[in-house]
């Protein structure tokens, strides 16, 4: 009798002794961007303190909306047929506006990644960002736990990227409901931007989502031209209905 209650005491001892598992808000499954109804252009990030060339870009996209049109590319300089078919460049925005987002956890990593080919690796194993990193095209990122809210730190993306060279990112993923998550982003960015800017954007789980690739890469897409110019006229109707909301 008396051995078991030593071993019954002992047991008791180390449970109390034994550190305890923290644990964190649910962000596993698959989400999608909540994009404002407001009359702008579905782009997380349209409004913004722009400067230069960025500037210019945004009140030509802007324009293009207000006349319900869709700007041609190719006018910001961008040829569509070979941005579309380059490897994704991280900007600040994780996807969900035409391809779900997905959050995997494992082990001293976070997994971010999209139905269009991002993925990004977030080191959550107590590490530092490095003061210098060498660039790649989704940056180098490193997050922990502030209470329930995740904070993820991330540069050295590639000067090819929206927000061009020297960009950093400080994400802040919240759930505010068990199915409704809320980002906040902080992006600083010495060539684009006037200076740092905040974001937040809305995400809500999509339960059940099964995945589906998703690409916009058309190689010899008979509709550009060799300049990579919208040859058809894309102009909606006057008279077509509104999209229907979800």
């Amino acid at each position: 009798m008396r051995a078991i209650l030593a071993v019954l005491l002992l047991s008791l001892s180390l449970a109390a002794c034994a550190p305890k598992t923290e644990t964190h808000p649910d962000f596993s499954g698959w989400w999608r961007w909540d994009s404002p109804d407001d009359g702008t252009p579905p782009s997380p990030f349209i409004n913004g303190p722009y400067i230069g060339v960025t500037a210019a870009r945004v009140a030509l996209v802007k324009d293009a909306f207000a006349k319900q049109k869709l700007p041609d590319l190719a006018d910001l300089g961008i040829d569509q047929v070979k941005a579309a078919c380059q490897v994704p460049v991280f900007a600040g925005f994780n996807g969900g506006f035409g391809d779900m987002v997905e959050y995997l956890f494992t082990p001293g990593r976070l997994t971010i990644t999209n139905e269009s080919g991002m993925i990004r690796r977030v080191a959550m194993d107590g590490s530092k960002l490095p003061a210098k990193v060498e660039e790649s095209h989704m940056g180098t990122s490193v997050g922990h736990w502030e209470g329930d809210t995740l904070v993820v730190e991330t540069g050295g993306v590639s000067e090819k990227g929206d927000f061009g060279k020297g960009a950093q990112f400080v994400e802040r993923f919240t759930l505010v409901k068990p199915d409704q998550m809320q980002i906040r982003i902080q992006i600083v960015a010495p060539t684009v931007l006037k200076e740092p800017h905040d974001w937040t954007l809305t995400y809500f789980r999509s339960p059940g989502h099964v995945f589906q690739e998703s690409t916009s890469c058309v190689d010899h897409d008979p509709s550009f031209n060799a300049k990579g110019r919208q040859e058809l006229d894309l102009t909606p109707p006057p008279d077509i209905p509104p999209p229907p909301k979800d």
